[in-house]
């Protein structure tokens, strides 16, 4: 089905409404999450003030796998700007931040702005290669609804609307939105592809996640920015204009969040979280759900030192 069709069946259905079954099972979840990596290998080195020393890939994926082992179902995402930064980018044009990732084991991101920075063709020979790439962890997928792809199907077979993982007793839909590409992009660089006003991209997704996917929690990994002070479109706006969203993981602006900033809007909350930029933070989100509905949502920044 091609990409176009299947969100205006997403939108019919959306006129199901929110309601959802019965869910009598309990089960937990944590998010780890980064954003704004921007091929940041390395730990930022001395001379950089207070992220002197902080960072590093080898660190997250020592943190990445410990807490694994610890906490039980964890899922590890990222919201976008993987690439553009460093002289690794420059080198190896995105190929080693995906290969990486792999490798560290996430599992489900989005695409921001500077992950365009090379045009569509590199961007897909980067997903490409981490595909290709032999390793005992799958290669990670990506999530976006408010890209219309039908001009670059190429890049558009590896972005979907929305994807569900399920745990003991939990039922996670995932999503994703990226800013608009004016002024960030250039135009040869998104060539084929046209960006979507999110909250109108999102409310079928959301809804088809709740009611036909039966999902217990939707995250959103978005690449819009926290709070653009009525600029543009943004986190905080979106949680309170699409009812139904749980979590955002955010990204492009660079914002240090402590913890979670919840949002009460139309039906419940929405709790953001962002962790700054140049992986220095690993983001963690610890939910709970019982009887299809999220009851406990915690979540803090977890410095990446040595």
């Amino acid at each position: 089905m091609e990409r176009r069709t299947f969100l205006a069946s997403l939108a019919a259905a959306g006129a199901l409404g929110t309601a959802k079954a019965e869910a009598p099972a309990a089960g937990r979840i944590t998010l780890l999450h980064t954003n704004d990596t921007h091929s940041r290998v390395e730990p930022f080195g001395p001379g950089n003030g207070n992220l002197s020393g902080l960072g590093g890939m080898a660190r997250r994926a020592t943190l990445v796998k410990r807490l694994r082992a610890e906490l039980g179902p964890v899922l590890l995402l990222d919201a976008g700007d993987t690439f553009q930064g460093t002289p690794y980018f420059n080198l190896w044009r995105g190929r080693l931040d995906y290969q990486l990732m792999r490798m560290v084991g996430y599992d489900i991101g989005t695409l921001g702005n500077h992950d365009f920075d090379n045009g569509v063709a590199p961007l897909v020979e980067a997903i490409e290669g981490m595909r290709g790439m032999a390793h005992r962890n799958a290669p990670f997928e990506f999530v976006n609804c408010n890209f219309d792809c039908q001009g670059a199907p190429e890049l558009g077979k590896y972005l979907s609307p929305f994807l569900v993982r399920e745990f003991p007793g939990i039922r996670v839909g995932l999503t994703g939105v990226g800013v608009a590409f004016q002024g960030l992009v250039a135009p040869s660089n998104h060539k084929g592809l046209r960006w979507l006003e999110p909250d109108q991209a999102l409310r079928p997704i959301v809804d088809r996640l709740r009611v036909q996917e039966r999902c217990d929690v939707v995250v959103v990994l978005s690449h819009l920015g926290f709070d653009a002070q009525g600029h543009a479109w943004d986190d905080v706006q979106l949680a309170k204009a699409v009812p139904g969203i749980d979590v955002i993981i955010g990204g492009h602006s660079h914002t240090f969040l402590e913890a979670p900033v919840k949002i009460t809007r139309e039906g419940g909350e929405t709790h953001i979280n962002q962790v700054g930029f140049a992986g220095v933070n690993l983001g963690r989100m610890d939910l709970t759900v019982a009887k299809g509905q999220l009851r406990a949502a915690s979540g803090l920044a977890l410095p990446i030192r040595g």
